[in-house]
């Protein structure tokens, strides 16, 4: 088994529920100057998107948290195992790539290196969607030099028709626009009325996740299908 495989295998080993690589020369810059990406996916466990339905934003936020925790580790457990191979590698978590909290964007999107890697596309609420799982995921990334064959990056949507997360939006943020890689975010979603709810609903200890645990997909995940 070539080395690359045995990563991808010891990934998924420690819990990520998929992995991908992709080409993000250039793309992290502005921090580290390695080439290749390596995208980690965790999907929510479904008892999370029943404390949704059930409006428990208190205990869904804490799974949340802890699943992002969770996929932290994973990175720089990668990230490790990588140097261990001779290679430099940079696990990309939650400190490391900081975020934007008015803009709701990181330095380097997970997202962009999720569709990169082939994993899946982003919907037309901006969350990025995978077939297995719908929106029900946590993100992650491990950049690095270690020679990587890329998968073919998702450069479309796959929504077809299906409008379940633009109809469930309390405040119309969802344009009816579906994505492609050559769109900017703000012409498939108004990202400041979307903040505004967001934060209003969490001070409140609320929350809004309406887009996600609407998605068709999410839906079949949560069903089993």
């Amino acid at each position: 088994m070539s080395e690359m495989n045995k990563l991808k295998e010891y990934l998924i080993d420690l819990g990520a529920s998929k992995v991908g690589y992709a080409d993000v020369d250039g793309l992290a810059s502005e921090f580290i100057d390695l080439p290749n990406g390596i995208s980690l996916v965790l999907k929510l466990p479904k008892e999370a998107m029943q404390l949704v339905k059930d409006e428990d934003y208190e205990t869904y936020w804490k799974c949340f948290h802890s699943k992002v925790d969770e996929l932290s580790e994973i990175a720089l457990k990668g990230e490790e195992y990588i140097k261990n191979l001779g290679y430099d590698a940079f696990a990309l978590t939650m400190t490391r790539n900081e975020c934007d909290m008015k803009k709701l964007l990181s330095i380097l999107p997970y997202k962009t290196i999720a569709t990169k890697s082939g994993l899946g596309w982003i919907g037309r609420s901006a969350l990025f969607v995978t077939p297995e799982y719908g929106s029900a995921v946590v993100l992650g990334a491990i950049l690095t030099d270690m020679p990587l064959e890329f998968g073919e990056p998702v450069t479309d949507s796959s929504c077809d028709e299906c409008t379940n997360c633009q109809d469930a939006c309390p405040v119309e943020a969802i344009n009816p626009q579906k994505w492609n890689d050559r769109l900017n975010r703000e012409d498939i979603i108004d990202i400041d009325t979307c903040f505004e709810y967001i934060m209003s609903q969490y001070k409140d200890g609320l929350g809004c996740t309406k887009c996600m645990s609407e998605c068709r997909l999410t839906q079949k995940y949560l069903e089993g299908q």
